[in-house]
């Protein structure tokens, strides 16, 4: 049996140790467009804010590797997979059969078409590459505004960080608050004020339509009429899942890789995992999804039967200091609320009889561990309601 993964992040190598887990002897080979063993994506703000060193973003030791017996290939393309012969070919022309697939090809930055977006000085935060390129170029220019498109947690943790190297940061949001995604407009309200006293500037309800600059960025200029100087931009806003091999292999595609309850997609031996795929409609795009798929998509190649029936939509992180934690559906009707306001803690919690549907929690870690579990049913909800009701 050989098992073929096209993906090191955390779904591809995930896949790997769990099929591993169950076969210790089949070959298996792991593909990567990557030059690095996979690391923890969501540390890379700290290592672009200087607070760790690039040794402390990776999970597991090279020789791990060695020692579970799975081979990678590094900057390694794969531009076809051809489902009647079971042969994937790589870039420069050679073919490698398999008898089970995994894609794990992750997914892209959004990046808008408009006048400047190839000027030197726009990045996009994704890579160890883009933060190495993003440092480079901090390091290198004396003008330190910098443009950050997009008010997501990827885009506020990307500005404090460039504001702790010195830079005078501008968060440019399409919407009218901040974590659109994430908060309703008293939680996104509460999350300005406390990152306005940190030093960060926000520009609400307007994009960028133009990049001005001769070489490189030099000014953006705003749907509103806006112009800001800029030194550096860099676009926030949202990844698209790589879905361009499963298409061209013939697979069902919508906005992802289309699976079903074992990580299957429409080919019974191609399983998908990951940031590529899409499961009952959602395209989860979040790291803890990414881990889940990419095991059980490695336990069922295995020939193990395990479900997956999907992931809690949920954060929980400190955006520069700051203690967040969202999950599940605000948008459900006939529930009760739960809202709680003081200073720069908020609590908000949607429920229906004993089902918790929904949870915004700031500033309290010790809530935001109840609320937590109380989503993850840990805990009883009623442990929650009683602390404000």
């Amino acid at each position: 049996m050989h098992y073929c993964i096209i993906g090191n992040g955390v779904a591809g190598t995930e896949a790997a140790l769990a099929i591993r887990s169950l076969d210790s002897s089949s070959a298996i080979t792991v593909i990567t467009q990557s030059a690095h063993h996979m690391y923890y994506r969501p540390r890379l703000i700290e290592y672009l804010a200087g607070d760790i060193k690039p040794e402390n973003l990776y999970i597991y030791k090279p020789a791990m590797y060695d020692e579970k017996h799975i081979e990678v290939l590094f900057k390694t393309n794969v531009i076809d997979i051809d489902t009647k012969t079971k042969h994937i070919t790589l870039h420069h022309g050679s073919k490698i059969r398999y008898d089970k697939l995994c894609i794990a090809t992750g997914a892209i930055p959004t990046m808008p078409s408009i006048p400047g977006i190839t000027l030197q000085g726009v990045f996009s935060v994704r890579t160890i590459d883009d933060a190495d390129a993003i440092i480079n170029h901090i390091n290198a220019t004396t003008n330190k505004q910098v443009v950050i498109v997009g008010g997501g947690l990827l885009g506020l943790e990307t500005a404090y960080s460039l504001y702790k190297r010195g830079c005078n940061v501008t968060v440019i949001e399409f919407f009218d608050r901040l974590l659109p995604r994430q908060l309703d407009n008293d939680g996104a309200a509460i999350i300005k004020k406390l990152l306005e006293q940190k030093g960060l500037q926000f520009v609400l309800a307007d994009s960028v339509t133009e990049i001005v600059g001769d070489s490189s960025v030099e000014k953006v200029i705003c749907k509103s009429g806006t112009q800001l100087e800029a030194g550096t931009v860099i676009f926030s806003m949202g990844i698209k899942p790589q879905v361009e091999l499963a298409k061209n292999a013939g697979l069902a595609v919508n906005r992802g890789i289309i699976i079903n309850n074992h990580l299957e997609t429409s080919n019974p031996d191609i399983f998908a995992a990951g940031d590529p795929t899409e499961y009952n409609g959602i395209c989860y795009g979040i790291w803890p999804a990414a881990r889940e798929q990419g095991k059980l998509a490695g336990l069922n190649m295995a020939g193990a039967r395990q479900e997956y029936t999907g992931t809690l939509l949920s954060v929980l992180l400190k955006i520069t200091g700051i203690d967040l934690y969202s999950a599940g559906d605000f948008n459900k009707d006939g529930t009760k609320s739960i809202v709680h306001k003081a200073d720069s803690v908020y609590v908000k919690f949607l429920y229906s009889e004993n089902e918790p549907l929904a949870a915004i929690v700031i500033g309290d870690m010790n809530i935001i561990k109840l609320a937590r579990n109380v989503m993850e049913r840990k805990a009883e909800i009623n442990d929650l309601i009683k602390l404000f009701v």
